[in-house]
Parts: structure tokens; C-alpha cells; sequence
């Protein structure tokens, strides 16, 4: 097995470097195409060297995890726009202002409190319970007469329901109080009532609506 300084000089530096100098910016992927060269022949005439240069490459895989997280920021969409001279069709966010910040660890809600507000068409009124602008979510909770259609939307994330009163069609189901319904991203549906309903409901703020009204059936 040939020795480390049996390999030839390279010619930046003139002498033989140590590889625990270019085997960590060789993990970086900084090193030029002499020196990569460099480095292979290291291994080739130490095997033993492969480990050491695998354990430089984790740790450089592992440097994008350790920063610390930033939230983004909750303009950054109206800012994009802004600098695009876009401009930037209403929102849930927009229908919705934030919600308050709870005052210690709990935030309770008696139902007695709901500020009942009408929700883009007659006939059905929202309570709203939640809205975060980060995480791009929105909880309420829904009341429909009876005989209402709900438009066709597509789901931007994913859409928890949980029955509360009276009955609610998705596709060819009726569900009743106490039934829960997931729907995932990218889904569609328009549901309906027959009897009228209330539920809970978390959702995106992002849903691309299809109808532009409710539709009584």
C-alpha cells in the first residue's frame, strides 16, 4: 500500500496537503477537479480514508437542519404582489381578520359568545373560531338551511368536518351528528343539506372556490 507522502504534490500547493484539510471542503463540493483527483488517489491507497470523508459529508448534510426556524412572515404574499405591481384577489384571510391573541395558555369560546356572521351567500351563517395567517389554517363553525348547495371548491390543504346538528351529502354519503369527514389536498366537493346543518370545520384559507354563489335546492 503506498504511503501518503509517496502521492505526488499538487501543483496549488506545491506540497503534499493533509486530507483532513480538503476532505471536509470536498464535502462542501468546493474543491477543484485536481484536487477531487487529489482525493481519490488518498482513498485508493487508504480505504480506510472513504469513512472518514462519509463522516465530514453528514455533517455537512446535517447543516441546513440546524438553523434555527424563522416564521414567515405574514405579508410576504401582499409584499410579492405589491412588487409586481399584482394585484391580490380577496382571501379567506381578507373575509377574516386574525384572530385574537388568548389571554394565557386557554382561550375558551361559550357558545352563547358566537359572533354569527353571514358567509359568502344567503343562508348560511359562520362562526369564526380561529385564523392563522402562518399556517395558512381557519376554524369555524358553519350553519346551513335548510335545501342549500354548497359551491364547488378544491381543497388547498387538507378539510376537517365534524358534524354537530342536522345532515350534510358529500358525493353519494349523508352524514349526521357525531360523523367526521377528512377531505386531502387537492380534493373537490360541493356539499349539500337537505334538513339544514351545523358544523365544525378546519380548513385551508387558501380553498379555490368554482361557484360564485350557494344554490338553493
Amino acid at each position: 500500500m503506498a504511503e501518503l507522502n509517496e502521492l505526488p504534490p499538487l501543483d496549488n500547493y506545491g506540497y503534499n496537503p493533509c486530507f483532513c484539510e480538503l476532505a471536509p471542503l470536498e464535502a462542501l463540493g468546493v474543491l477543484t477537479e485536481d484536487e477531487q483527483a487529489w482525493i481519490a488517489s488518498q482513498i485508493a491507497a487508504m480505504p480506510e480514508l472513504a469513512e472518514e470523508l462519509a463522516d465530514y459529508q453528514v455533517a455537512v448534510n446535517a447543516i441546513p437542519y440546524s438553523a434555527p426556524e424563522v416564521p414567515m412572515a405574514k405579508d410576504l404574499k401582499q409584499r410579492l404582489f405589491q412588487n409586481l405591481n399584482l394585484e391580490l384577489e380577496p382571501t379567506e384571510s381578507t373575509l377574516w381578520p386574525p384572530s385574537p391573541p388568548p389571554m394565557g395558555a386557554v382561550f375558551a369560546l361559550r357558545s352563547q359568545e358566537f359572533e354569527w356572521v353571514p358567509y359568502r351567500v344567503p343562508g348560511v351563517t359562520i362562526a369564526r373560531l380561529r385564523v392563522d395567517e402562518v399556517s395558512r389554517e381557519v376554524s369555524v363553525v358553519l350553519r346551513a338551511e335548510p335545501g342549500i348547495s354548497y359551491p364547488l371548491h378544491v381543497h388547498s390543504g387538507f378539510e376537517e368536518i365534524y358534524m354537530l346538528q342536522g345532515d350534510l351529502i358529500v358525493g353519494d354519503q349523508v352524514y349526521y351528528a357525531g360523523d367526521y369527514i377528512r377531505s386531502e389536498c387537492g380534493s373537490s366537493h360541493g356539499p349539500s343539506t337537505q334538513t339544514g346543518c351545523m358544523f365544525f370545520a378546519r380548513t385551508s384559507l387558501d380553498d379555490e372556490y368554482l361557484e360564485d354563489s350557494l344554490v338553493s335546492a
